[in-house]
């Protein structure tokens, strides 16, 4: 297990965290699943994040079992069902973010505690899931969002597409390492890119290509997942209207422009794309703003309206919460392998900085009329 230290930041103590992890670890179930919280809802995304959280606190074997109930449950065609409830899936849907987080999770364990033969365990497992997920690409490089039964539900999300760059880049360090090639994912990465950084209203939840949608996660995603970087990233973060229209000075952030309910996980997720462009003061800043959100024990509360300081959803502490608050201290006090873990979800090539920033005439995802029903 880490010894986790904060090294006198400010920030909570190596033995709050350590409590945090406990708490985190109490939800995971005996065939690897990691609920939400002990309603019995799971969904891959947050299964695998909930994992990371383990892996930054050294809770090695739990972790590596999180991954393992990710292959006994992997559909044929290499996605998973959307939502499971005591181990019964209950929305069938299959998201194409879901699918490929795998492969940032796995990396990130493998960050965490450098482990070849587990890689090579689950490669046929990540191998199904991009796979699936770059043949959902569109022509306008963003990535479709979601499919059930075979019928797609093409368009694409700005913040969905941006997890999926992350994941792509961390597929194809998993390939590298493991001496595959994988030219088809490059190519889907470098095209995703493309589209993130410089065509961002092929998006369908991007109101102008200046503006991003009602959720923050639309306006940090792409810097967080390594799509913008450098000057570009640091810029996205710091420029109104969105830093303002999002970030409550000594609150937190909100998960939506248009309601004053400030949660942990976005803003632990905006702490960390803060870090990984270099903003780190102001990424410890804002972490120390969710100390409040913190139970007794351990667990954190999803989040908090304001001024009239409601907990919304009542009573909710959830894991992925708990494991992105640990994953926000360790970026920003640095006490494991891992802490540096999004820094590293870019991959420029030359062919990208020499790309022409044209847009697409029209958008790509106006080729379904509806989403798939749940």
């Amino acid at each position: 297990m880490n010894t986790i230290t904060t090294r006198g930041s400010g920030l909570l103590t190596g033995s709050a965290l350590e409590q945090t992890a406990q708490w985190l670890t109490s939800h995971q179930q005996p065939n690897g699943e990691i609920l939400w919280a002990r309603d019995g809802k799971s969904d891959p995304w947050d299964h695998v994040h909930a994992a990371m959280g383990l892996a930054v606190a050294g809770r090695l074997d739990p972790a590596r079992a999180a991954f393992r109930f990710m292959t006994s449950t992997q559909e044929e065609d290499g996605g998973w069902p959307c939502e499971r409830v005591w181990g019964a899936p209950t929305r069938v849907t299959r998201e194409t973010n879901h699918a490929a987080y795998i492969a940032t999770g796995l990396w990130h364990l493998h960050q965490a505690h450098p482990d070849v033969d587990f890689l090579a365990e689950m490669w046929p497992t990540v191998e199904r899931a991009i796979d699936w997920v770059v043949s959902l690409q569109l022509p306008s490089g963003a990535i479709a969002w979601a499919s059930k039964r075979g019928k797609v539900w093409r368009a694409p999300l700005i913040t969905g597409s941006s997890s999926i760059h992350g994941s792509l880049v961390c597929a194809l360090h998993i390939a590298e390492r493991l001496s595959m090639e994988r030219p088809t994912w490059r190519r889907a990465q470098q095209r995703l890119m493309r589209a993130l950084k410089y065509n961002p209203d092929v998006f369908a939840d991007t109101d102008l290509p200046e503006k991003p949608g009602r959720h923050a996660m639309d306006w940090y995603y792409p810097v967080l997942a390594g799509a913008l970087r450098d000057a570009d990233g640091r810029k996205r973060l710091l420029s109104a209207p969105d830093a303002k229209d999002f970030v409550g000075e000594g609150l937190g952030c909100a998960c939506v422009r248009d309601q004053p309910w400030y949660t942990v996980a976005e803003t632990c997720e905006l702490v960390l794309a803060l870090d990984s462009v270099g903003l780190t003061d102001r990424a410890r800043q804002v972490l120390s703003w969710t100390e409040s959100q913190r139970d007794a024990d351990g667990g954190y509360w999803t989040g908090t309206t304001h001024p009239d300081r409601v907990r919304f959803p009542e009573g909710e502490k959830t894991t992925w919460t708990a494991a992105t608050v640990l994953l926000a201290h360790d970026a920003v006090a640095g006490f494991s392998r891992t802490s540096r873990f999004f820094h590293q979800l870019s991959w420029l090539s030359l062919e990208d900085r020499q790309e022409p920033r044209e847009r697409p005439a029209a958008r790509h995802y106006g080729e379904a009329s509806s989403s798939p029903a749940e």
